[in-house]
């Protein structure tokens, strides 16, 4: 840190320049040494020291200003004093595994033995019927013989925030805008604006229903369909508090009692991926609790865990370590001041694992275990396809759960068009069927999938469609059919039920 622009006095003494002087080296050194991250691990305009890492990744998960209904005074002056820094998707850090991919890209272009996957069936739209407009008819209902059994040990996470003008009024995360740099110089580089469905939309493949809403009951029907057919037993919906949402959508607690009875026809169940909402703090979030089980408990499709010889709601946390451990510890330690251990709102509550210190601040906080969510191997600790042994090793020895997330690919060059670094190409499902095989050499006890239907960053499994639109032409999954990655998860869905 330089002080030229102090104590610029006559009558400045040498020996405070000096004092001065070494005081900052002396925290140089300090703050170098509590950083994991060493100059080789970082490049350029992107280095991330990992101390800045909360702060500076790009962010698409921020929130409506806080509504807490019902909340009494406690929480809410709770709300005030500890508002979480919220951590989105995706950050920067430069890593081997990306280098090591883009090597071998040529290699992996052509189709290979070892990813031929075989051409899937097309059940369902095909890219002719996508009209000019970029709206589609609902595709041709999958038959009850093509479902696969559901394997309740394999999530996905799903997201209800899409919608448009026939169902919603307007567009909403389809029309998303482009997410600008950090940094200032470097975002003048890059493109603003917004897209403008239906043609153009916050994505790199375009979806096979077209712009959708997610409040359309013959979506929902699909979708449930599609998971079905993929051998997929729950999905983990996106969910903030009632009349909250995230930047680019719509309060949407109020789809929950369609997608349970969706699930429920189609012998699935649902669990929540809570978000960090405006204003969570360990406070709200055991009123967040209360009221999912309160309101939707009692619905056959409510998923619940058996561990341990008991049968619980399953919670997963969004950004966790944005709170302090102690803060956690006080509602998910039997000893805590507000527990919620041993009463009818327990559950089995996982953290997200990013950086490698929150293991232990995930034992700390109380937690049953963790996931890992990212699928982009390489670019975090929690989603490097080499550390998963270890993890699993650190969870079986402190009694708690580790579940790998695992994706078909990574891109949100669409909304964040200088991440292009940290894309993972899907390699005609080479890229899944490694993401697979690493979770399985685990021996997990559930799998999470990231995602069904997250567009903007490309990790969908939901069927995709070819599509050009003026000089842009969004990628898809041909050769394949466009349920091509529904058909490997059902793959590995068999595969998995037959491991346990």
């Amino acid at each position: 840190m330089a002080f030229r622009t102090f104590w610029r006095s006559e009558k400045l003494l040498v020996g405070v320049i000096l004092v001065c002087f070494l005081g900052s080296c002396l925290f140089s050194v300090y703050s170098l040494s509590q950083s994991d991250h060493t100059l080789d691990q970082v490049v350029g305009p992107f280095a991330l020291p990992k101390v800045d890492l909360k702060k500076r990744l790009a962010l698409h998960r921020t929130t409506l200003p806080k509504v807490f209904p019902n909340h009494n005074k406690n929480i809410k002056e709770k709300n005030e004093e500890k508002r979480p820094i919220f951590v989105p998707h995706v950050g920067l850090v430069v890593d081997s595994q990306q280098q090591k991919q883009d090597q071998n890209i040529e290699q992996h272009d052509t189709i290979e033995a070892d990813s031929k996957q075989g051409f899937v069936p097309r059940v369902g739209l095909d890219s002719l019927q996508v009209d000019s407009n970029g709206k589609a008819d609902t595709p041709a209902a999958f038959r009850e013989e093509d479902f696969a059994p559901p394997n309740y040990n394999l999530h996905v996470f799903y997201y209800p925030w899409y919608g448009n003008p026939e169902q919603n009024g307007k567009y909403l995360h389809w029309n998303h805008n482009l997410i600008p740099h950090w940094n200032k110089q470097e975002a003048k580089k890059w493109p603003t604006g917004r897209h403008e469905p239906p043609d153009d939309v916050g994505a790199n493949f375009y979806p096979s229903l077209g712009a959708y809403s997610s409040s359309d009951p013959a979506v929902i029907e699909h979708h449930m369909q599609q998971m079905r057919y993929a051998g997929i037993g729950v999905f983990a919906v996106s969910w903030y508090p009632p009349e909250q949402a995230d930047n680019e959508g719509q309060p949407s607690d109020s789809l929950i009692p369609a997608l349970m009875d969706a699930a429920q026809k189609y012998s699935l169940k649902v669990a929540f991926h809570i978000e960090p909402y405006e204003g969570r703090t360990d406070w709200s979030l055991q009123h967040s609790v209360r009221y999912i089980v309160d309101t939707y408990g009692a619905h056959p499709a409510f998923y619940r865990h058996t561990r341990n010889g008991k049968s619980l709601p399953l919670f997963y946390i969004y950004d966790s370590y944005n709170l302090p451990s102690k803060d956690w510890r006080n509602l998910l330690s039997p000893t805590g001041s507000h527990t919620i251990r041993n009463t009818a709102y327990d559950g089995i509550f996982l953290g997200l694992l990013v950086e490698q210190k929150h293991r232990n601040e995930i034992i700390q906080g109380g937690f049953d275990g963790f996931y890992t969510y990212f699928a982009t191997n390489g670019f975090t600790y929690g989603s490097s396809f080499t550390n998963w042994k270890t993890l699993k090793q650190f969870a079986n020895q402190n009694k708690i759960m580790f579940i790998p997330s695992i994706g078909p690919g990574y891109v949100d060059t669409r909304v964040r068009p200088w991440n292009g670094r940290n894309t993972r190409k899907r390699l005609n499902g080479k890229y899944y069927n490694d993401a697979f095989q690493a979770a399985f050499d685990t021996s997990p006890e559930i799998i999470s999938v990231t995602s069904f239907n997250e567009w903007h960053e490309g990790t969908q499994v939901e069927m995709a469609v070819p599509k050009r639109v003026g000089n842009y032409t969004y990628s898809d999954y041909t050769p394949n059919s466009p349920e091509f990655y529904l058909q490997l998860t059902r793959n590995w869905s068999e595969k998995f039920k037959n491991l346990q």
